[in-house]
């Protein structure tokens, strides 16, 4: 977990948000393991470990690509998340995301859809868009459409 993390959310005007936290889970298939199972539907992760700050907040950005709609953001092992703007989200990456520690799961939805972001502890960045608007749709990928 990423230090003081109650503390920097609220800071950032993100408090720690529970219905956001079971919004999330129930998007991935309503359990944690079940976001295993529809990340292996993205295809390739791509590995971020030796990106800058600045080539992730890129990346995050490129995927994100409405800055000012809101996000639901999760650290799943410290069962914690929020919702933020994806322009809040990319621009704090440094505060709320540390390599080789924790995980963040970050639930975009839009018209086309829902997309689950995943930054992981080994530094992969994986994608996985899904069927449906609004709710998380089926839980099911379209296939391997990575970052």
């Amino acid at each position: 977990m990423p230090p003081r993390l109650r503390a920097t959310l609220t800071a950032l005007g993100a408090p720690p948000d529970p219905a956001a936290l079971e919004e999330i889970v129930r998007a991935v298939g309503g359990s944690w393991a079940e976001l295993d199972r529809l990340r292996r539907t993205a295809g390739t992760p791509v590995d971020v470990s030796g990106a800058t700050e600045a080539e992730l907040r890129a990346r995050l950005a490129s995927q994100l690509p409405c800055s000012t709609r809101v996000v639901k953001t999760a650290w799943p092992t410290d069962g914690i998340a929020t919702r933020m703007t994806a322009e809040r989200l990319v621009s704090s990456i440094d505060d709320l995301w540390y390599p080789a520690t924790d995980d963040l799961v970050v639930l975009h939805e839009d018209a086309d859809g829902t997309s689950v972001l995943v930054l992981d502890h080994e530094e992969r960045l994986t994608v996985v868009r899904m069927h449906g608007g609004g709710h998380g749709g089926t839980g099911r990928g379209r296939g391997p459409q990575g970052p």
